[in-house]
């Protein structure tokens, strides 16, 4: 009777724990991608500045000053790019999360509609 009692309760245990360990391997997921993500942009971004630095160390008259200062929209219309290329990835991160907790949501209610509607029967039935 004691074993009936525990392999129910480890039985629910699991059944609680489950989904929570599904939401966190989601959650570690993103936060992993977005980390790897950041560390890529942050290289990007760094090896831009110091093009950038470079670039103006190598400005000796009025003509590599024009050159540079050409070249200066260039860079900002890139970095312009990037940032909203950027922003759009990162979005489309939230949203993926967003749209797997939803599906699991959705999965743990059904799942929880379906262990009522069992077990309201079995109590008809006793």
């Amino acid at each position: 009777m004691n074993e009936d009692i525990l392999n129910k309760t480890i039985g629910q245990l699991e059944s609680y724990m489950g989904p929570a360990r599904k939401v966190s391997s989601l959650v570690i997921e993103h936060f992993s991608r977005v980390s790897e993500f950041q560390l890529e942009a942050f290289k990007a971004y760094s090896d831009l500045s110091v093009e950038q630095l470079r670039a103006v160390s190598r400005v000796t008259d009025a003509e590599s000053l024009q050159d540079f200062l050409n070249d200066q929209t260039r860079i900002a219309r890139t970095v312009s790019e990037k940032l909203n290329s950027d922003a759009s990835t990162l979005a489309g991160f939230g949203k993926d999360l967003t749209d797997e907790l939803q599906k699991l949501t959705q999965e743990n209610v059904a799942a929880a509609s379906r262990a009522a509607s069992k077990a309201a029967r079995a109590a008809k039935a006793a």
